[in-house]
């Protein structure tokens, strides 16, 4: 976990982001398309056997299993639980902990693949001051070092981490901190992993704390699920959902979509973490793509309540830039629509309604 003590986007976004990485998994199907000779004169070529290329998250499966523990000196313990994000491209690492109070916190740090830079990028989500990670990190054998800059409100950090591995169920973590001398450590403690995970804490009021003014728009989004479904055929048919959890004192907002088949199993497609930009004072949005695609944007209310969203998108060795608009109807529901951006040039891409499902019941 990234830790020292001392942009927001729709909940629509979600369900838009991955409709345009639908759209560019369709046209790189239909590009990559081969085209057979059937002639009777046709001889088989024999293809080369694929080169195997590391997955780039490879060094992070073994934190997957259980949960690491921690606990320091003044006896205060926290714990993560490291899950994969859609097509296993990014991971997300979930912080346990609780105050001096005893109020119970959670902390959020999502590490990625950038196709783009070549690099596993992280983010990390902090409830002290603020706090908003950015950074690299880089696996090497049994040890992993990270930097990143960390923004709270006392203004920006420059940090490190290492991580050095003692079998496969322990490692010791370092932060350090670069105060004008060069990166000197912070603060330091062993993670062990424990099979058997922490119960649940008893729900407070904390499960009922309402986002900060930063994140109030999106306040009526939160408890439903929201859901778009596409007629045509086969190919663009299309039915998913988006949840939208907040995630008290680290005041941001985890997304999660699925793509539902008409038997109703579902498919992850798209996280995305919704949050203010502690150092930047932007209302952001980072979403990531089962198919390893990454999309950054900024978001402005336009005049008399629609949502806009300027997206830089990266998906294999594309990049492009897309503007998408949200509309509120009075009907109740969203029309979202997306173009695609070439300079002054505008393309429509996408242009869908969704719709909000009843709350379930506990």
């Amino acid at each position: 976990m990234l830790r020292a003590r001392s942009t927001v986007c729709s909940h629509h976004t979600v369900i838009v982001l991955f409709l345009i990485a639908a759209l560019f998994f369709i046209v790189g199907l239909s590009s990559c398309a081969a085209v057979e000779d059937e002639s009777p004169d046709a001889k088989p070529v024999q293809e080369p056997a694929p080169t195997q290329v590391a997955h780039p998250l490879a060094s992070f499966a073994r934190m997957e299993a259980g949960e690491w523990r921690m606990t320091f000196s003044s006896g205060t313990s926290m714990f993560d639980i490291w899950n994969w994000g859609p097509g296993q491209h990014s991971m997300l690492a979930q912080t346990y902990g609780s105050g001096a109070a005893g109020e119970p916190w959670r902390a959020l740090q999502v590490f990625y693949w950038h196709p783009g830079r070549k690099q596993v990028c992280l983010l990390a989500l902090s409830p002290f001051a603020r706090g908003v990670s950015e950074g690299t990190m880089r696996f090497e054998g049994e040890a992993a070092d990270a930097a990143f800059d960390l923004y709270q409100t006392g203004g920006r950090r420059v940090m490190g981490l290492r991580w050095t591995f003692h079998g496969t169920d322990q490692y010791h973590e370092t932060l350090l901190e670069d105060s004008g001398a060069g990166l000197r450590p912070l603060n330091e403690l062993d993670c062990v992993r424990s099979q058997e995970l922490t119960q649940e804490p008893p729900r407070t009021a904390v499960e009922a704390a309402k986002p900060s003014k930063y994140l109030q728009v999106l306040e009526s989004f939160l408890g439903h699920t929201w859901e778009a479904r596409g007629d045509g055929t086969n190919r663009d048919a299309f039915h998913i959902q988006s949840t939208f959890e907040y995630v008290p004192y680290a005041d941001a907002i985890y997304a999660h979509t699925v793509a539902l088949t008409p038997d109703g199993e579902a498919t992850g497609l798209l996280d995305a973490y919704l949050y203010h930009h502690t150092g930047t004072d932007a209302l952001r949005c980072l979403a990531l793509s089962k198919w390893g695609g990454v999309y950054e944007g900024e978001w402005t209310v336009l005049e008399g309540g629609a949502l806009q969203l300027d997206l830089k998108n990266c998906e294999g060795d594309q990049v492009g830039s897309h503007l998408v608009r949200f509309d509120f109807e009075k009907d109740g529901t969203l029309r979202d629509r997306v173009w695609s951006q070439d300079g002054n040039e505008r393309t429509l891409l996408l242009d869908v309604y969704h719709e909000k499902l009843e709350s379930k019941k506990d």
